[in-house]
């Protein structure tokens, strides 16, 4: 083995050498062979046997829009999402990495590990990725290829590919930058035409940074992307925002809002054409993380040294945690819900299995009672949350915080002594100083980089 460890470092030396200009030129060639790479492992894989039942639903779509908060999803700003049956949910991440893991897994981040394994403050140079799921983990993409579906990743940029390469028949990556949600779409149908049953997991892009929708959207939002990084971010943690400060961060928010409407047009063009293509196809869309926007500033800067006011990743404030879940089946959303119970609705409502998981199945009456959790933080130390009973936990060991809030608005409050029992038995275990992680190639870093991860 350690000649083969010796040829990896070698060509990831040869690759970081390369100028920017030749990176971006390989991007094509190394996108290919990714996912080729992806598709052979999975080829290789052991899967598990399994039959549908016989009132499984022949295609399944499950979309996953980056950085969609709940509290976007109005009949305004996004009719097509809204006449869908659902709830806002609870994510299981902060960010993407951990988040998706969970939503083919049904397990939390420090259940199947995707998270990572150290509250060290991260101090170093470069792009660091936690580790992924253990490859004999099973998740839903696997039960369903071994109950006989065609399995299809579509994958909006490289954190999502990274974290499930290798679990599905066929992967697909993209770049928010150059691939629209339109282009995706267009791609998926053309693969599913005349297949008889297939899992799509679709992985939209457009909202996450850089935020760059069509000329339309802007205009219908008034957006002015004269401003300078609008697409990005700036004044991050001005806590004296001024005029010029004040108009970027509103013009940011438009940005946002025009990038989730677009999305909503597509999705809704989605549902029509794969319903036209194919019979009663199961639809399903939710969300990996949500997307601060300043509304924790003052206390984010005093405590988490203002990692968390905007963007994702942080602190698992409402505008993170809650992002929508909602499907065309008639599913029940009574009480809290939490993404992770989308793999094991998901196994239920296919009849295939799914090893034991923290999710609970939509088709089920919610549980009041029960606590559900976020966590994997990207940035600072760690940072996780506990929900039950319209009550919220938030803590953080290595920042030394410990709050309770109220639900649904988030206001702090002393919580009720019972109620702290319940919450803070139920926070999930802290890293063990492992500093394990995945490693990618500089193309990949570099293409992180552009969305934030740096």
């Amino acid at each position: 083995m350690p000649h083969v460890f010796a040829r990896m470092t070698i060509k990831r030396k040869l690759i970081t050498s390369l100028p920017p200009s030749f990176k971006r030129a390989l991007a094509v060639p190394y996108d290919y062979y990714q996912t080729s790479r992806a598709n052979r492992q999975f080829a290789t894989k052991p899967i598990p046997d399994g039959h549908p039942t016989e009132s499984a639903p022949d295609h399944i779509i499950c979309v996953v829009v980056d950085a969609l908060r709940a509290d976007h999803v109005t009949q305004d700003l996004t009719p097509y999402l809204s006449s869908l049956n659902g709830t806002d949910a609870v994510s299981p991440g902060t960010w993407t990495f951990p988040a998706v893991s969970s939503i083919v897994s049904g397990q939390y981040p420090h259940e199947h590990g995707a998270m990572r394994q150290t509250d060290d403050l991260d101090d170093t140079d470069g792009i660091r990725l936690p580790p992924r799921m253990d490859d004999d983990q099973t998740t839903i993409t696997e039960a369903l290829a071994g109950a006989g579906y065609d399995t299809y990743g579509a994958f909006g940029h490289d954190t999502p590919f990274v974290a499930l390469s290798g679990r599905f028949q066929t992967h697909k990556l993209y770049h928010t930058i150059t691939a629209r949600a339109a282009h995706l779409i267009d791609d998926y149908l053309s693969w599913v035409k005349g297949r008889e049953q297939t899992f799509a997991f679709l992985h939209l892009a457009d909202p996450h940074a850089p935020v760059t929708p069509p000329e339309k959207y802007k205009h219908t939002h008034d957006v002015d992307d004269s401003i300078d990084g609008l697409e990005d971010w700036r004044y991050q943690t001005d806590t004296d925002c001024e005029h010029e400060c004040t108009r970027y961060r509103e013009h940011r928010r438009r940005l946002y809002r025009a990038a989730v409407e677009y999305v909503d047009d597509v999705l809704g063009s989605l549902e029509k054409r794969a319903t036209d293509l194919l019979e009663d196809p199961l639809v399903v869309i939710t969300a990996d993380h949500g997307e601060a926007h300043w509304e924790h500033l003052g206390f984010d800067v005093e405590h988490f040294d203002g990692s968390g006011c905007v963007d994702h990743g942080g602190a698992p404030y409402e505008e993170v945690a809650r992002v929508p879940l909602l499907t065309n089946a008639d599913w029940s959303f009574g009480g809290i819900r939490s993404v992770v119970d989308l793999p094991v609705t998901l196994a239920a409502v296919t009849g295939v299995e799914l090893p034991p998981a923290s999710g609970r199945s939509l088709l089920d009456e919610a549980e009041d009672d029960r606590p559900v959790l976020i966590e994997g933080s990207l940035s600072g130390h760690e940072k996780k949350a506990v929900y039950v009973d319209g009550y919220k936990l938030l803590v953080s060991a290595g920042h030394d915080v410990e709050v309770g809030y109220t639900l649904p608005e988030e206001e702090q409050t002393q919580l009720p002594d019972d109620v702290y029992e319940v919450l803070s038995a139920a926070v999930p275990p802290w890293p063990d100083e492992d500093e394990s992680e995945t490693q990618v190639s500089s193309v990949v870093e570099s293409r992180l980089e552009q969305l934030g991860y740096s």
